[in-house]
């Protein structure tokens, strides 16, 4: 299986979670992480190809820890948005 399908299977997985059709077949629970601080955070969006604003205190699910070459992880927000950020910007908060 190449990066590309786990990323694909992991943004399934999230809006299966996020839409409430998880089953216990799916597996565990994708824990929910916060950007940090209070304000606006503007990230990188690979599906729009550009820089776009991100409120921080927003909740998100990570979709890959592993590291790209600038140094940042993947992320879905609850704002339906997938971006790029750095790893110490991210609060793991478990599942809520």
């Amino acid at each position: 299986m190449s990066e590309h399908d786990d990323i694909e299977t992991r943004i399934k997985k999230i809006l299966k979670q996020v839409s409430g059709n998880v089953r216990n077949s799916d597996g565990a629970l994708i824990p929910e992480v916060a950007i940090r601080g209070k304000g606006i955070l503007y990230c990188y969006s690979p599906a729009k190809k550009r820089y776009i604003s991100v409120t921080r205190g927003l909740k998100a699910y990570i979709i890959t820890e592993k590291l790209d070459e600038m140094g940042k992880i993947l992320i879905y927000t609850f704002a339906g948005h997938i971006v790029e950020i750095e790893p110490h910007e991210i609060l793991h908060t478990g599942c809520d």
